[in-house]
């Protein structure tokens, strides 16, 4: 309680620290903001010996100004779980290969930028609907809403970085693709920095931590209804379609990743990810491409 409350504190302190910077100059988060209609066409993953989670993200929007702007998206997501036999005592169990797919949660959201010497400022407020299927995982079947904040600022190549937020379900991040649905107040927390070596061209590495408060509820991604999950594992998830309790989603993690930008098009995320938390180590990837660049550098063409 103490922990999510110090973050809610934080995030509005960050609001007030900020606000002053609108008017002064253009946001550099991303430095090259225009006004008018924004499209971006993503896809990532996160591969274990134990899953193999892909998400396609589709997000459109337009931006008022350089400093506020509203997108609008849906994901949809291909889940891969491999079979494995388990061996407890006598007994050898093995659990067939799966897979699960489908869209998850339409949302809507509202974004706000600015920027001044002292560092760089980013706030999303993401809404989304109940449009995924919760017997596959996708979603928890009620409304979801999420507030994100971030802050940075560059000294020469590196540039450290604090992202934190609250909503009411465990958001995905770049590198962090959920296995399960969450529904319950958690607040999130992600501390880092990147570098980079030569244009386009850069490393970073983060921590973070997802703090439920009260009763969370999960609905796995890998595991669907009615259906018996992996035998032996110490996550709920791995092992049952939905469950609920406190502290459930609460984790511990770190990330690592190398970053390449292709042109004015496309950037590229390369990484691992390890939660400390669940004992897993993944292997991530984020590609994604500016559409809405792609569609202005055709029409002056």
């Amino acid at each position: 309680m103490k922990l999510s409350s110090s973050i809610l504190a934080f995030s509005i302190a960050l609001l007030a620290w900020a606000a002053p910077a609108v008017g002064q100059k253009p946001s550099a988060s991303p430095a090259d903001t225009e006004k008018g209609f924004t499209a971006t066409e993503s896809f990532q993953s996160t591969l274990n010996s134990q899953e193999r989670l892909f998400k396609l993200d589709s997000n459109f929007g337009w931006d008022f100004t350089k400093y506020f702007g509203v997108f609008a998206g849906v994901p949809v997501y291909f889940v891969n779980v491999p079979a494995s036999t388990t061996t407890v005592g006598t007994t050898t169990t093995t659990t067939p290969a799966t897979s699960n797919n489908g869209i998850g949660n339409a949302y809507l959201g509202l974004v706000f930028r600015a920027s001044n010497s002292r560092l760089e400022y980013g706030s999303t407020i993401t809404a989304g609907a109940p449009t995924g299927d919760t017997t596959k995982g996708l979603s928890s079947g009620r409304a979801t809403v999420d507030w994100d904040n971030r802050i940075e600022h560059s000294f020469s190549r590196l540039t450290p970085f604090l992202d934190g937020g609250i909503g009411n379900t465990v958001p995905d991040s770049k590198l962090v693709t959920r296995a399960f649905t969450s529904l319950g107040f958690v607040a999130h927390l992600e501390e880092g920095a990147e570098v980079e070596l030569i244009k386009h061209f850069s490393v970073g590495g983060s921590a973070y931590q997802i703090v439920p408060e009260g009763n969370q509820k999960i609905f796995s991604k890998l595991v669907a209804k009615g259906a018996t999950g992996k035998v032996g594992s110490k996550n709920v998830f791995q092992t049952s379609a939905t469950a609920s309790g406190n502290g459930l989603t609460r984790e511990n993690g770190f990330n690592t990743w190398v970053g390449l930008g292709v042109g004015r098009l496309w950037q590229v995320q390369i990484g691992y990810t390890r939660s400390t938390t669940f004992d897993l180590s993944s292997f991530a990837f984020n590609i994604s491409m500016n559409v809405a660049k792609l569609v202005r550098s055709r029409k002056s063409s």
